[in-house]
């Protein structure tokens, strides 16, 4: 059978045609539904994944719950208030801290679990309160230190401080006494290895003073025509009047005056010879030779 140029044209188009028929039916009836299906699939198990997440997390906190509740505040307010304010008195009194005032405020809601504010006041060293620190954090007790001041009183090494501290209070907690089992927050069991803090006094305060470094050559007179050095020790607010020949005793350092110049002063001690300029602390002295 022979065709001509027309009929193998409609035959060709007709088989596009078949083509796309076909492509259309496996598309639309039956890739389609596939797809669909696997994209519902996919969508059903990230949901499960989710909700396995979710009662993973559920049983999760269920399992810390109880021992989140051993480390509470009892549920009552008052209870938990009376509790919560002699443990922290026994905690300053153990520190020795001084002039200690414990305040309450009333509680606020966190989700599932209410907070019980409190303030502190007390005046103490450094050492002290780390010691007090210490105690406040080796405690399993749910709480936190939410803010500190802490202020030098003076130059007497002592500081005024002042604690806001958070204390949780998780419902269905019933004691009468608080859980204070230490806890494995710290990084060291041995309040010494903090004792760092203190050591670095920031503030200066209550630091160990340098007697040479508070002693001060502030005139050089005559007296009965024969030449006077002044040495004014500040921390002990007193007036050294030397001649030469006479012996300088401040603490550690002991010396005799060498000669007393015109603006200056030499000291012999220690084997050496040391040179002061009016202004000048003992610190401050510079090495000469004797022959000067």
């Amino acid at each position: 059978m022979k065709f001509n140029r027309q009929q193998v044209l409609l035959i060709v188009l007709a088989g596009f045609g078949l083509l796309r028929a076909g492509d259309w039916a496996l598309t639309t009836l039956i890739q389609g539904p596939l797809d669909q299906r696997k994209a519902k699939t996919r969508a059903l198990e990230k949901e499960i994944e989710k909700n396995e997440k979710i009662l993973a997390d559920g049983r999760k906190a269920g399992k810390f719950l109880e021992e989140w509740r051993q480390q509470s505040l009892p549920a009552d307010t008052e209870v938990a208030r009376s509790l919560y304010r002699s443990w922290l008195l026994e905690r300053v009194e153990a520190a020795h801290l001084l002039s200690p005032t414990v305040d309450s405020r009333s509680p606020s809601n966190r989700g599932r679990y209410r907070v019980l504010p409190f303030s502190m006041r007390a005046r103490g060293t450094l050492d002290q309160f780390v010691q007090f620190l210490f105690d406040f954090s080796e405690t399993g007790i749910l709480h936190r230190i939410q803010s500190l001041d802490l202020n030098p009183a003076g130059s007497s090494g002592f500081f005024d401080i002042t604690l806001s501290i958070e204390a949780v209070m998780i419902p269905g907690t019933e004691a009468d006494e608080l859980n204070t089992e230490p806890s494995d927050w710290l990084v060291s069991d041995f309040v010494s290895d903090y004792q760092v803090i203190s050591r670095q006094n920031i503030f200066g305060v209550g630091m160990a003073v340098d007697p040479r470094r508070q002693t001060f050559v502030t005139a050089i007179t005559r007296s009965n025509d024969q030449p006077q050095v002044w040495f004014k020790v500040r921390d002990q607010d007193q007036t050294l009047k030397l001649r030469e020949g006479d012996t300088i005793d401040v603490d550690d350092f002991r010396g005799t005056i060498a000669e007393i110049l015109e603006h200056d002063v030499t000291i012999d001690a220690d084997g050496e010879r040391w040179l002061l300029s009016i202004g000048d602390s003992l610190a401050d002295a510079s090495a000469v030779s004797p022959e000067r």
